[in-house]
């Protein structure tokens, strides 16, 4: 046995030899004291508040945006280097055992399959995405439709990172510099489809290609598909809320707005806060991601917005009819079509400079990128697919002073989709369910797989800004969004009316339980103060009209009768106040039983059992704790190296924490509530904005005080100051 696993290794050995000679990193196309040398052309400075919060202040905005990319790699450089390792398609890294030679042999020698070896190629699942999706192609098609000035901004903060890198040639994995303004580019285009549930699509059509039934999965996965689960593992956003007031409600004569988008707390999605000033008008604070020049949520000294996931019907799947004769072909309006056959290159990082190319055909139709084998084969159409434009509208908003230019940035329509929630100084509040959605045939059912022979159900057109969902100023003088239906976001006199909009708009229906205690606690308040607008954001109760009471019911009008520990159980349950405070005793059962409740709803799958949920958490209560009840704050905690601290809120809830289940039963946050923000406009326009991130400024460095120093301030739910006035 042990001659034929040192024959198989020395064979596998000699192909990688042979196969990596042509494929040797050449990091010499880096030249550290070229970029040292850019840099030197920059009018920049980087001032850090107590926080260590960047403030980027430049002479244009091509210098601000450059001090920007050195200020986030310097502090967010491992989050960095995977954002521009996905826009370059260059995550795979294969994972060495002797269990897993065999996969190399296969790959060197043509044998294998990229997807179907996913254990042993680390990082593959995105790369193959992101080249199923062919961003790079239509990036450098189309971005010669972008304003120079663009490109030299998006220049300026790649400059940035490969200055920072420059400087720490021995921290960076040289392989993927310099970074250009094109992988920024790559990156924003395939990051934003992912956003509005591009994932599902994907994940139907491997479902419609496999013959084998779905794989069962652990209770905190989010797919049954390996691919799509570790996708999911990077891009999960789990929620978000937003709030705007205006004076007509507030107590103070305020113009309020709360920003609370929720991501994974650590990651390529994860919060990063920074300010980006320059002489030409720039002045914009707020979060954004790693590797985006541009703030996503935030403000200015004239206005701001938050934004929250929405998930539209804005994909469709067409069934492909294939030439028996010719396996490259497919019927369209009568007559076989060509496929257009790219030859996509994967490169498998092996160890140290060492890589093999394993190469693999792509299919594109009329539709869009098409998954095949042998006979059968589906296309994808959807939105977003040639958005390269984006950067500029998030630069007009980056930019605006009124709401006039912030809404004439999104009648670009190249950001596909988010609901967006407006305040600004002149006391404007305004909602918008942001989406790019196309123009269908009413007549076809277009939730369905649908014909792809039919080059008319090919759509093209788009409908307009002004027709999408959108209200200005409602008479109750107050707005919210946190992932419900475009129809339920203030009071009911004031909401839109469905039946307005075309059903092949395909909205989505659901309403979140934060939807609902935001309409209750919003709503009932006519004088709302800056503390009480606090207090709103801060809620960690569900709902009684929400779907998980209603879920709960079922197991509170069921007869237990006949088992007493469940029938006590049943009884505990009931007294529960629904909230997810410190002290809650109840809250640990409670949220044992909604999280599954919860995880399906996000999955789209039907909802589980609710008696089967019920006992196996009265078991796993009595297993990990000797008893149901238990305060939450001996459960539920935010994790950060060495520190752990106790934390209010749940799943789903205003005070938003999700955590996966454990086998002790202690929940470590890993989504939800991060970056928030308050802005707040006086009754003279003075502006006045606070903020709080889950950790601090200092992502990866564990030695720097700004790893953890926002920590307690986050757990005790308060906030700090922006200093945004201050620089």
């Amino acid at each position: 046995m042990t001659r034929f696993l040192f024959s198989f290794l020395a064979i596998a050995v000699f192909l990688t030899i042979i196969t990596i000679v042509a494929n040797f990193q050449n990091t010499k196309n880096f030249s550290p004291e070229k970029f040292i040398q850019i840099a030197q052309s920059y009018n920049y400075e980087i001032k850090r508040d107590e926080y260590g919060v960047p403030h980027v202040i430049g002479k244009t905005d091509k210098d601000a945006s450059f001090g920007f990319g050195y200020a986030q790699t310097e502090d967010d450089y491992e989050n960095i280097e995977f954002a521009i390792k996905m826009a370059k398609g260059s995550l795979s890294d294969f994972d060495f055992s002797f269990e897993s030679i065999s996969t190399l042999y296969s790959l060197i020698t043509g044998k294998g399959d990229i997807l179907s070896n996913l254990s042993s190629i680390k990082g593959v699942e995105l790369d193959f995405l992101i080249k199923f999706m062919n961003v790079e192609e239509v990036v450098s098609n189309k971005k010669n439709i972008i304003d120079q000035n663009i490109i030299t901004y998006l220049k300026g903060y790649a400059d940035g990172i490969n200055y920072w890198a420059a400087l720490n040639p021995n921290k960076v994995d040289q392989s993927i510099f310099p970074v250009s303004e094109n992988d920024l580019l790559v990156g924003m285009v395939f990051r934003m489809p992912l956003f509005y549930g591009l994932d599902h699509y994907i994940e139907e059509l491997i479902d419609l290609l496999s013959d084998e039934e779905k794989l069962e999965v652990a209770t905190n996965s989010l797919s049954h598909q390996p691919l799509i689960a570790s996708v999911k593992s990077h891009f999960n956003p789990s929620g978000s809320n937003a709030f705007a007031v205006s004076k007509k409600r507030s107590a103070n004569n305020e113009t309020l707005l709360v920003i609370n988008s929720h991501q994974p707390l650590t990651g390529p999605v994860a919060w990063y806060e920074a300010h980006i000033k320059s002489d030409e008008g720039l002045n914009i604070m707020g979060g954004t991601f790693p590797g985006s020049p541009f703030i996503h949520v935030g403000f200015n000294e004239y206005l701001g917005w938050g934004a929250t996931v929405n998930q539209p019907d804005l994909g469709d799947i067409y069934e492909l009819i294939i030439n028996p004769e010719n396996e490259n072909q497919y019927l369209l309006d009568g007559e076989w079509v060509d496929f257009r056959i790219i030859n996509q290159n994967f490169r498998v990082k092996l160890f140290g400079p060492f890589a093999i190319n394993y190469p693999l055909d792509m299919y594109f139709s009329e539709h869009g990128p098409v998954l095949k084998d042998g006979t059968k084969a589906y296309a994808l159409r959807y939105v977003g697919m040639e958005d390269v434009n984006q950067v500029t509208e998030w630069y007009r908003l980056n930019k605006a002073e009124s709401l006039e230019e912030w809404t004439d940035a999104l009648r670009m329509q190249e950001i596909a989709s988010l609901n967006l929630i407006y305040a600004d100084k002149e006391d404007n509040i305004f909602f918008v369910h942001n989406v790019k959605s196309p123009i269908r045939d009413n007549n076809f059912d277009w939730s369905k797989i649908l014909p792809g022979d039919r080059s008319d159900l090919i759509w093209k057109d788009f409908h307009s800004f002004d027709d999408i969902p959108q209200i200005k100023n409602p008479n109750s003088g107050y707005l919210f969004s946190a992932n419900q239906n475009p129809f339920f976001v203030t009071d009911e006199k004031d909401n839109l009316n469905p039946d307005d909009f075309s059903d092949t708009f395909g909205f989505q229906t659901r309403t979140t339980n934060r939807a609902y205690r935001s309409y209750e606690l919003l709503n009932r308040d006519t004088d709302i103060t800056y503390e009480e607008i606090s207090l709103i954001k801060h809620d960690n109760k569900f709902s009684y009209n929400s779907r998980q009471y209603a879920f709960m019911e079922k197991i509170f009008n069921t007869d237990f009768s006949e088992n007493k520990k469940l029938q006590e159980a049943q009884k505990f349950l009931k007294e529960w106040d629904l909230g997810t405070d410190f002290e809650n005793e109840y809250a640990a059962f409670g949220v044992c039983i909604l999280s599954p409740e919860w995880l399906a709803e996000i999955k789209r799958e039907p909802q589980p059992n609710p008696l089967e949920i019920f006992s196996d958490c009265v078991d796993e209560m009595y297993k990990n704790f000797g008893s149901l009840s238990v305060p939450w704050k001996n459960v539920n905690f935010l994790d950060r190296g060495n520190r752990m601290i106790p934390i209010q809120g749940g799943p789903d809830v205003l005070r938003a924490v999700y955590a996966p289940r454990s086998d002790d039963g202690i929940l470590k946050a890993v989504a939800g509530d991060g970056l928030y923000i308050y802005v707040v406009w006086d009754k003279d326009k003075d502006q006045i904005s606070e903020s709080i991130h889950q950790y601090g400024s200092a992502t990866i460095d564990r030695n720097s005080k700004h790893y953890d120093d926002q920590m307690q301030l986050y757990a005790d739910e308060k906030l700090k100051d922006t200093f945004f006035d201050h620089y």
